[in-house]
């Protein structure tokens, strides 16, 4: 009976210790888990805190909205002071769609000329292949010319005789039979070489050049000063300047009358821009005019120095000459006083 006993206790160990294997595996695997979810709940409690941070601070702006808007002299100044930001937001918005647009179309103008380059450039060095493609075919159908002379020659060679001359033209044979190999590897090579040269891609392009992003940022300035003289009237730009950098509590336009004027003044203000049909046309002039007179701090600068754009001329000269332009003229530097964000939407 001790003997049973004792030959199944080592049938029992392994056993035993591979269940104590798996509960620690299984420890370990509970541990990692545990770890995870309380790392997941923490997350969790961080959103849901900083949501309701985002809702009170939603409900406290709402509130005082509420409190502003129930006095008749508040109201009428919120309202002023949200649609001069609405200006501002307009004037913006289509600087920022105009930036697109024209980079978009400078993109594909590039990518265009540069395939077209490339094609060219790979069209020459697969003529140049194609030249030596020639060559190396013209020096093997001279070797195949001497060696079918030399076969020519070797036939009519009858006779034990001629054993020593047939034998001299064999030599001779072997060695072209060897030239016509080795022009045969060559061909070979060029050929593969040719195919390479024609499958090979148009790298991608690294970017707008220089040149491009100051022509897009001057056609930029140009229309950011156009939208400066359609939207001045009655002051109503400068304004929306100010509206911009300012909180509703430090706005302050006057009575309700004078507010519920300021609002006519904006809504014709605004119509007039937005019946402008040539404005393309406006900022391709203005653009070309500014071109001729900003400069640039370097050659890799893509924005040109705010000196040059101290005023902004409400009619162009027809002219060479700037007296024309600087008499009736806007004293105002479209880049150094930051109108539209503009700094923000040109292309660095």
């Amino acid at each position: 009976m001790a003997t049973t006993a004792s030959s199944l206790l080592p049938r029992r160990q392994p056993t035993d210790q591979q269940q104590l294997l798996r509960l620690f595996w299984n420890r370990a695997e509970l541990k990692r888990e545990l770890g995870q979810l309380r790392r997941d709940n923490e997350r969790l409690l961080e959103q849901l805190r900083q949501q309701e941070g985002a809702g009170l601070r939603s409900r406290q702006r709402l509130e005082q909205l509420e409190s502003l808007l129930a006095d008749p002299l508040t109201a009428a100044n919120a309202v002023v002071h949200y649609q001069l930001r609405g200006v501002w937001q307009h004037a913006r918005k289509r600087l920022q769609r105009f930036a697109r647009e024209l980079r978009e179309r400078q993109q594909g103008r590039e990518e265009q000329l540069a395939r077209e380059h490339f094609a060219r450039l790979r069209g020459n060095a697969v003529a140049a292949v194609d030249s030596r493609l020639a060559e190396v075919e013209r020096r093997l159908r001279v070797v195949q010319m001497d060696l079918a002379i030399l076969d020519k020659q070797e036939r009519c060679l009858r006779g034990f005789w001629n054993w020593p001359r047939r034998r001299a033209v064999r030599n001779q044979a072997a060695a072209i039979h060897a030239t016509l190999d080795g022009l045969r590897r060559q061909v070979s090579a060029i050929e593969d070489e040719r195919r390479l040269r024609e499958a090979e891609p148009c790298p991608p392009l690294p970017g707008l050049s220089v040149e491009a992003r100051r022509h897009i940022n001057l056609a930029l300035i140009a229309m950011a000063q156009e939208l400066l003289i359609l939207l001045g009237g009655h002051g109503v730009a400068r304004l929306a300047r100010d509206a911009s950098a300012q909180e509703l509590a430090e706005a302050h336009y006057g009575d309700v009358a004078q507010c519920q004027q300021l609002v006519r003044h904006i809504g014709e203000v605004m119509a007039g821009a937005a019946a402008i049909d040539d404005m393309d046309a406006l900022v391709s002039r203005r653009a070309e005019w500014l071109r001729g007179r900003v400069g640039y701090r370097r050659d890799t600068d893509t924005v040109p120095l705010a000196d040059a754009l101290a005023s902004i001329p409400l009619e162009l000269p027809s002219g060479a000459g700037d007296e024309e332009a600087q008499a009736g003229a806007l004293p105002v530097n479209i880049l150094a006083e930051e109108y539209w964000d503009l700094y923000g939407i040109l292309l660095p």
